[in-house]
């Protein structure tokens, strides 16, 4: 049975309690909150909470009311999606119910009490969520320091829709519903022990329903790792493609190189030399520039050097490159290395699509003072300073295409990964600045 709070537990209980879940839970999944706003929320979901527990008297109806709220205030006041919302705030539900149900029966034999003890003392209430509260508050600031989570929904953050498309996530929300309701009954049958030593019965489901809590917990990580997997597939996928048609351009110019010296050599024997030299200098006219294939150190890189330049030259581009030093020392997977500058170069190939005189992209790569400088620029459309502010926040997009927008997030998250750094500057061009250490500096730990 539910039963009504004083305003001091409110106070020294619910608004701490609901703060520490809101944030931990956000935390979990790699979303930063404003605390001020976040302590804002936590005020008005414990006044509301107060209020239900003082007319209603179905338990659990108070939980889906915080759940509820909670994603309305959240919607409104911390500007947070409620899809992503509800699966912060619910799975932090159930971290703090593997808690409550593990350490009040607990102290409620530690202490010799039952919990209508709980009714009778409110300041119980109080003293037996100190420990909950201390363990919320360890693991909110382990995960700030260590900066590890469950699950990086951050990749979700500004695009909802596609929340919905990844069926892993779809599965997560019926894990987390069917837990949490579970979880509620555990807390029933809990209240509904009268005797001051909890029953052998309580203890054995509490067990399985905690090991089934942790259950779900890593399985959360496991669709966050699953769905990181995918995201390096998808790379290693796009770095394979740029290698085949590198190696079809090879085969094709090959061919074309074989025909022509027989062409030639047949010319040759048969001494018609004058016919040989026509059809040599014939070749030499009509030989592009760009026909031919540009060698760099890194073969990976060559393949999407010359990918790029074939989009450069459909789309009437001036594509400018430059190589200045060895890239021997870069220590980065050859598909991470292509995400990173393909993502840029394709963003610069956008950029400059609305030029109607001289479209003109670069890339630069050179060595200062230990440090790989990677320039990639543009002389499109400049970013403004709002524009620049949000550039790498994931689902942050000017084209209104479905999808996009991801790009950039991805590409600062791997220079995260190998110790890099990126800087954004527009004026008479726009340019992407690259720095990644050399060496053995900049393996990912």
């Amino acid at each position: 049975m539910l039963y009504s709070i004083p305003w001091y537990v409110v106070l020294f209980q619910s608004i701490p309690e609901m703060f520490l879940l809101i944030i931990l839970g956000f935390k979990l999944f790699n979303i930063d909150v404003d605390l001020k706003k976040a302590l804002l929320v936590s005020l008005l979901i414990s006044i509301i909470v107060y209020f239900v527990r003082k007319f209603a008297s179905v338990y659990g109806l108070h939980t889906a009311i915080l759940i509820f709220c909670s994603l309305i205030l959240i919607k409104i006041i911390l500007k947070m999606n409620i899809a992503y919302s509800f699966i912060c705030i619910v799975t932090s539900l159930l971290i703090n119910g593997l808690l409550q149900n593990t350490i009040t029966p607990i102290l409620l034999n530690f202490f010799h009490t039952t919990t209508q003890d709980l009714v009778k003392n409110p300041w119980l209430n109080i003293f037996f969520y100190i420990p909950n509260g201390l363990i919320m508050l360890y693991l909110y600031l382990f995960t700030i320091k260590k900066k590890v989570y469950l699950f990086d929904l951050k990749m979700y953050e500004n695009n909802a829709k596609n929340l919905f498309k990844d069926k892993s996530i779809l599965v997560l929300f019926i894990v987390l519903i069917q837990s949490i309701f579970i979880m509620l009954i555990n807390q029933i049958f809990l209240l509904s022990q009268q005797t001051r030593i909890i029953g052998i019965e309580y203890t054995v489901i509490n067990m399985i329903i905690s090991i089934f809590t942790i259950l779900v917990l890593f399985s959360i990580k496991g669709l966050g790792d699953d769905i990181k997997d995918k995201v390096e597939m998808s790379f290693l996928k796009t770095h394979l493609e740029q290698m085949e048609d590198l190696f079809k351009a090879l085969r094709v110019q090959s061919h074309e190189h074989k025909r022509h010296i027989q062409t030639i050599q047949a010319m040759v024997y048969l001494d018609e030399i004058a016919s040989a030299k026509e059809y040599i200098d014939g070749l030499s006219e009509g030989y592009s520039y760009t026909d031919d294939i540009i060698y760099v150190e890194n073969m990976a890189l060559t393949a999407l050097i010359n990918g790029k330049r074939k989009v450069a030259e459909i789309n009437n581009i001036d594509f400018k490159f430059s190589i200045n030093c060895s890239l021997g020392e870069l220590k980065m997977n050859s598909w991470d290395l292509c995400s990173i500058l393909g993502n840029l170069l394709d963003n610069a190939f956008e950029a400059v699509r609305k030029e109607k005189n001289h479209r003109l992209v670069g890339l630069d790569i050179d060595c200062v003072e230990g440090n790989y400088i990677m320039k990639v620029w543009n002389n499109g459309v400049k970013i403004s300073k709002d524009e620049m502010d949000k550039l790498f926040e994931p689902g942050y997009t000017t084209k209104e295409s479905v999808g996009r927008g991801y790009g950039l997030f991805l590409t600062k998250n791997l220079l995260d990964k190998y110790k890099g750094n990126i800087e954004v500057y527009s004026r008479d061009k726009t340019v992407f600045k690259i720095i990644l250490p050399k060496g053995e500096d900049n393996k990912n730990d």
